[in-house]
């Protein structure tokens, strides 16, 4: 089993979720679109937290603080079974530039997300985010 690591970068003061442009998609999900989390796997002996932080960095170049599980799934891509633990954490600094597989980005309200970023329906973002401000409170 996979275990993968999807993060939701949230700018609390401007209220918007930041999602990664990648052309093709993650994990060979070309066919869930163009908008996704920043998402990686989680390598033998990394830590989760600190591995969600590292994967919003290298991909958008973001540092996160704050950062917690907001939820869990589970679900079969392509011939491999993945558990996907879903972080979110406050964007706190640095020079948002996009590294591979990441082509671009944009920092969006929910309103304004697409019905599908990657695995997550919107709705779905929204209960995640929901948790994340219960969580900080």
């Amino acid at each position: 089993m996979i275990v993968r690591i999807d993060v939701v970068p949230i700018v609390l003061e401007a209220r918007r979720i930041v999602v990664a442009e990648v052309i093709g998609g993650f994990h060979g999900q070309a066919q869930l679109g163009r908008f996704w989390f920043p998402s990686g796997v989680l390598g033998p002996g990394e830590q989760p937290g600190e591995r969600a932080a590292e994967i919003v960095k290298a991909q958008l170049g973001l540092d996160l603080e704050g950062v917690v599980v907001v939820g869990t799934r589970a679900e079969r891509v392509g011939d491999e079974d993945h558990l996907a633990l879903v972080f979110a954490g406050a964007v706190s600094g640095g020079e948002p530039a996009p590294g591979p597989p990441v082509s671009g980005f944009s920092a969006r309200t929910l309103a304004e997300l697409p019905d599908q970023l990657g695995f997550y329906h919107r709705d779905v973002v929204e209960v995640l985010v929901s948790r994340y401000e219960r969580l900080r409170a």
